[in-house]
């Protein structure tokens, strides 16, 4: 094998320094440190064009993964370059392994174990891209900022009362794009509230969903325990947040529990046509301080009221709700309803983009009513719809009850095994109670958007974001930049910082073919040396024993066009007469 010639111009074939190793090494160690701070500190990255940052991304952890490579590809050429140079032996096929691993190329050639190292450097290239691509791509996370909105004040509660079921004897409303808000909750809310009561057992066992009474198209998930009811009226600080996902924040409100009985001995009673197509229900409740309830429905006979009776009383605080029916309804006759009010803190989680509320009950808390003016003011309202719903037909209400009862028999009770008292009491409960939290939080809303009693309340608005890289990625990272720190610093000990590292490049084609091409040159320039010396020795005659020619002194050494040539005189004919002959013995210098 030609050794390449020591006198190539440096300057043409010289390759970076081996100080430039570090540096290449360290860049990566920079970017991942960086990359680190970001994830940890929570540095977050907004964008709408995520397609655009994804291409970025991944041209960017090429090039991240090119560093770690380029740094092995270098420690190898170097080192096999320093054992080259230095007199070290290698065969083809192991030169040609090294030179396609330092400049990480394939190379199919020659026995498989040469092709060990070129796959090593080719897996090390993918997976450090791959292991890049993990760190510094862009992943949906999220962030929580704080803001305040507007929720029900109860502070004021003067327009919450019982109005008339008369015309312009309503309490004050009022129309807006939002909806229509009103304190006259049981009276101009009676087609909304009939729906939720007739739908308040879903039929499947499923989670029951529900509107909000406006125009908001909120759904409340679950239960709404009459809170939430700012949502989508006074939280416009919330919507203009760009990438806002949802909010929550905590609000003070009643929760409804309800139980119904039948009351057998109960004294209400539907009562005698007096006059012609009105029928008086009157009675005791358990609640009645003084005189009985009475109030007065039409029709064609009782058998198609129902009346719902609710004691105005300031004595107590559990309500009471007696309903006494005809014969259409005598399910729902003698069912009697206690309705207690807990005050609580309620968790009210807001998601914008489906417009979806679920309220979770925390803590009780102290009575922010204590008269109970609103939770009096609700039950009475059953008393209200009852009544102006009951025509000489039907009665809507007990529709809606019925309803309900029927959707609790398909879901909970498929094998007949409850009873239908059982069953009319579950379904009557269901509706109750949805119906109370739909008006209390009727309610809220008519304090924010009539009365405007509001209070601010400071919310955790979740904001949709991309953070930058994994964290199990980034410690990857550092661990790959760590090992390849390590690889260099060992290297640059052992070779004391590549001592003796020739300018010569033999992985550069360039570089072998003109080095290839010079040897050749003053190869072929000795051997046309070597056979003009020959030629000569041919030319001049065979001395005689005793001749000593002039031209050639035995011992000289001739030095010429990279040649050493030494003279020999040895017996020529064999040595059988005597003769002398000229040897030149001519070898590269």
């Amino acid at each position: 094998m030609y050794s390449p010639i020591s006198g190539a111009e440096s300057n043409e074939y010289e390759l970076r320094a081996p100080g430039e190793v570090p540096r290449q090494v360290f860049s990566a160690p920079k970017q991942a440190g960086l990359l680190a701070k970001w994830s940890v500190f929570g540095t977050l990255l907004i964008t709408t064009t995520l397609s655009t940052v994804l291409v970025v991304a991944h041209i960017i952890a090429v090039l991240l993964g090119l560093i770690h490579a380029s740094a092995v590809a270098y420690l190898v050429q170097y080192g096999v370059s320093l054992a080259f140079f230095g007199g070290t032996s290698f065969t083809t096929h192991s030169l040609r392994a090294m030179i396609n691993t330092s400049t990480q190329r394939a190379n199919w050639k020659g026995p498989p174990r040469y092709m060990l190292p070129v796959l090593g450097m080719s897996v090390l290239s993918l997976i450090s891209s791959g292991v890049w691509v993990g760190a510094i791509t862009p992943v949906e996370s999220s962030t929580v900022v704080k803001q305040t909105v507007l929720i029900p004040s109860y502070d004021n509660t003067t327009h919450i009362k019982e109005y008339p079921s008369e015309i312009n004897q309503s309490g004050p409303s009022d129309m807006a794009k939002e909806g229509h808000f009103t304190y006259s909750v049981g009276t101009k809310l009676l087609g909304n509230l009939i729906v939720i009561g007739s739908s308040a057992t879903t039929p499947d066992n499923s989670t029951r969903r529900h509107p909000k009474i406006d125009n908001t198209q909120y759904i409340y998930e679950g239960r709404s325990y009459g809170v939430g009811s700012a949502v989508g009226l006074k939280d416009s600080a919330v919507s203009n947040i760009s990438f806002a996902t949802g909010y929550r924040y905590t609000e003070r409100g009643y929760s409804a529990d309800v139980e119904c009985i039948y009351n057998r001995s109960t004294a209400l009673r539907i009562g005698r046509e007096f006059p012609s197509r009105i029928f008086a229900v009157e009675g005791y409740l358990p609640d009645s301080t003084g005189s009985r309830q009475y109030s007065e429905y039409v029709g064609h006979s009782p058998d198609a009221i129902v009346a719902a009776s609710v004691t105005y009383s300031d004595d107590s605080i559990r309500r009471y709700v007696g309903i006494a029916a005809g014969e259409s309804y005598r399910a729902l006759n003698a069912t009697q309803c206690t309705v207690d009010f807990t005050p609580r803190l309620f968790n009210v989680s807001v998601a914008l983009a489906g417009r979806n509320i679920t309220v979770t009950p925390l803590d009780e808390t102290d009575d922010f009513d204590p008269p109970r003016n609103i939770t009096r003011t609700v039950v009475r309202q059953f008393e209200l719809i009852s009544n102006d719903l009951t025509n000489f037909y039907e009665s809507v209400l007990g529709n809606a009850f019925l309803s309900s009862i029927r959707a609790w028999n398909i879901s909970y009770n498929a094998n007949g095994a409850a009873t239908e008292e059982f069953a009319t009491l579950r379904g009557l409960e269901n509706s109750v109670t949805a119906m109370a939290d739909s008006m209390l939080a009727a309610y809220g809303a008519a304090q924010v958007m009539v009365g405007n009693f509001t209070e601010e309340r400071e919310v955790d608005i979740t904001v949709e974001t991309l953070v930058i890289g994994q964290r199990a990625y980034i410690i990857a990272v550092a661990i790959l930049n760590a090992l390849t720190v390590a690889a260099v610093i060992e290297e640059a000990i052992r070779t004391k910082g590549w001592r003796g590292l020739s300018s010569q490049d033999f992985t550069d084609s360039e570089w072998l073919l003109l080095s290839g091409y010079r040897g050749g040159q003053e190869a072929a320039e000795s051997e046309r040396y070597r056979l003009h010396h020959l030629n000569n020795i041919q030319r001049k005659p065979v001395s005689k024993p005793g001749f000593s020619t002039s031209q050639f002194s035995p011992g000289e050494v001739r030095v010429g066009m990279g040649l050493e040539t030494r003279v020999v005189m040895v017996p020529a004919t064999g040595g059988r007469d005597g003769r002398m002959a000229v040897k030149l013995s001519t070898r590269v210098k």
